[in-house]
């Protein structure tokens, strides 16, 4: 399901073949494939059937709402009530994204899948500028209305209190916090979750940048959540070495995959036996292409600050998992933290592909994509979320040589950056000269 468009030339538009075609839906350009628009099996999923699905959905608005019924006019739970009428809301709103919304540089394995990812990212932004307007303990109590067991304080989990990989004294287990960190249910979360960064970026140092980066991350922000206490073993060898790298190489062969595939569908309908009409169907749901992704991020100042910019955001939405999570008393196992990641990895998937053709645009005035300005968007409330919620959370202060680190490592930046621009432009002039 996770992919892709046709390939981008460096101005960030699509090149035309034979097999492709360019319409215009909702004034957005999008391609089809021609083979599949033809096929008389999926010639049906290419028409837009905005009237016939309008009428399905007034018929089941009719049925969920009781419309018709006048026993349900003043009888029913308020509470009730009004769940039902929020979640109608949202049902609605994603229809319309469904039908109408803009479409985006993805087309596998249907355009309408990501107009209702693009549906999902603006309901979920609307409800964190929600969130954002409430009290700290009423957010914490509102969260039960989206699972029971939330609402109530939960201790936060130290993995550096004992950094020991021996401990003679247990005799059970003498190798017990050895034990319990690699099966910990975050492992097979790190290997999985750097694969999937590697699908979307694509690039190999600038993914080492991001496994590095968080575990400074960690190291910078441990005096405020106890989960980021780790152990040297843990977060050197166990994350970066061991998860991260696996994660970031089983990825890289993924990608490495589909670059070297050739591109040549056929319409199921062609296909000469069962198998191959069943390969053809799972194949909708892998790559219509494949594009190269060029970051260059030595290419001059102002593309490192881009490229910079990027690995930030990056980071920001991962440690937003951690505050919230801390902030909404919302515990590591309930499956809103995956909904969360798995929502995060769909929008992503657009957004990357989006900001990438921004950069390799050369058009003077140009604007991203609708997913990244949500994404960026959805980015910043959460964070806004963390820290209001934050205040009075994080007694201890940040220790001195974090802070003067940090100092050295910006300052530093600057003023490379401002020797670099220096020399270019310096360079420029000599030329002209």
């Amino acid at each position: 399901m996770w992919e892709y468009t046709g390939a981008m030339e460096p101005n960030g538009h699509r090149r035309g073949n034979k097999k492709n075609m360019v319409t215009v839906q909702n004034g957005d350009l999008s391609t089809l494939n021609i083979d599949d628009e033809l096929d008389p099996w999926t010639a049906w999923a290419n028409k837009p059937h905005t009237i016939t699905l309008l009428l399905i959905g007034a018929c089941l608005l009719i049925w969920a709402s009781g419309a018709l019924n006048s026993h349900n006019i003043s009888s029913g739970d308020i509470v009730a009530s009004v769940k039902r009428g929020v979640w109608a809301m949202v049902a609605v709103y994603l229809a319309y994204s469904l039908l109408q919304a803009p479409s985006t540089v993805l087309i596998r394995p249907h355009p309408s899948i990501w107009r209702l990812v693009h549906g999902m990212a603006v309901i979920y932004l609307v409800a964190l500028t929600f969130l954002l307007f409430q009290k700290r303990d009423d957010a914490q109590q509102f969260m039960r209305y989206l699972h029971p067991d939330l609402g109530i304080e939960l201790p936060e989990r130290s993995y550096g209190a004992d950094c020991r990989i021996y401990v003679p004294e247990n005799p059970t287990n003498r190798f017990k916090n050895l034990y319990d960190t690699l099966f910990d249910e975050f492992v097979l979360a790190h290997i999985i979750g750097w694969w999937g960064k590697a699908i979307m970026i694509r690039n190999q140092p600038l993914l080492w940048v991001l496994s590095i980066g968080f575990e400074l991350m960690e190291l910078t922000f441990r005096h405020m959540l106890p989960n980021f206490n780790e152990c040297w073993w843990d977060s050197i060898i166990l994350d970066i070495l061991i998860c991260n790298w696996f994660g970031i190489w089983a990825g890289m062969r993924t990608v490495r995959y589909f670059d070297g595939k050739t591109y040549e569908w056929v319409g199921i309908s062609r296909q000469p036996n069962i198998m191959g009409k069943v390969k053809r169907t799972l194949g909708q749901f892998t790559p219509a292409h494949w594009d190269k992704d060029e970051w260059h991020p030595l290419l001059g100042p102002w593309r490192f600050i881009q490229v910079l910019s990027l690995c930030v955001v990056f980071l920001t939405v991962e440690l937003n998992t951690f505050f919230l999570k801390f902030c909404l008393w919302i515990p590591p196992r309930n499956p809103l933290i995956v909904y969360r990641l798995v929502f995060w990895w769909l929008v992503a998937l657009p957004t990357i592909r989006e900001y990438n053709s921004y950069l390799q645009d050369r058009k003077p005035a140009k604007k991203v994509g609708a997913f990244c300005w949500l994404s960026l968007a959805i980015c910043i409330v959460e964070l806004l979320i963390c820290i209001k919620f934050g205040h009075g959370s994080f007694p201890n202060p940040m220790p001195k040589w974090v802070v003067l680190l940090w100092s050295c490592v910006g300052t530093g930046l600057v003023m490379s950056l401002a020797a670099w621009s220096w020399h270019l432009h310096t360079t420029m002039r000599r030329k002209r000269d």
